[in-house]
């Protein structure tokens, strides 16, 4: 199958959350307490450039993104985070896992999340679940711009036109491509 990774239309993102909210849902990463987020697989950042009178705001959807390199597998000492080489996710075992979080600074994405129920480290799976049965992560088909789209056996050695918000691609090889 090859890697499996995200192609970004940064023109087309409107800010809206959706593809946050449905991986949520997905996800089921809700505070059990008090029904708030717990921890966001995919978050969308706002990026304000320019200066008056031409000002500019694009949204970057933004999750793991099941690098070439990942810095996180590297940071965990207990080898809780795994490549699967058939697709190329990267996954955290939550067996495994012991909370440490030296996965967390050491992604330069910001994927790694403490689950504050389990207080053990979680990241977006490309909704594994899901992949698995030949559908897109659930982010995918609630995009409402259609911005983010889900590729299998891509080629990622060109990112495209990174946004402003994004670490430097050489860091891990990331398997997105933007484009504007």
């Amino acid at each position: 199958m090859g890697q499996i990774g995200w192609e970004i239309d940064l023109t087309r993102c409107i800010g809206c959350h959706a593809c946050r909210v449905s991986c949520q849902a997905e996800n089921n990463t809700l505070e059990l307490q008090t029904g708030e987020a717990n921890l966001h697989y995919r978050q969308v950042v706002t990026v304000d450039t320019g200066v008056f009178p031409h000002p500019h705001r694009e949204w970057v959807t933004m999750s793991c993104n099941h690098c070439a390199r990942p810095a996180c597998i590297q940071a965990c000492p207990v080898d809780a985070i795994s490549k699967r080489p058939e697709d190329g996710i990267v996954l955290i075992d939550q067996d495994l896992c012991i909370g440490c979080g030296y996965c967390e600074p050491a992604c330069p994405y910001g994927a790694p999340a403490l689950n504050i129920n389990t207080g053990k480290y979680e990241k977006c799976t490309f909704c594994v679940q899901r992949t698995a049965n030949g559908l897109a992560p659930a982010c995918v088909p609630t995009c409402v711009g259609g911005a983010l789209k889900f590729v299998r056996g891509g080629d990622f050695s060109d990112h495209g036109t990174v946004p402003d918000a994004f670490a430097d691609p050489g860091l891990t090889n990331p398997s997105v491509t933007f484009f504007r």
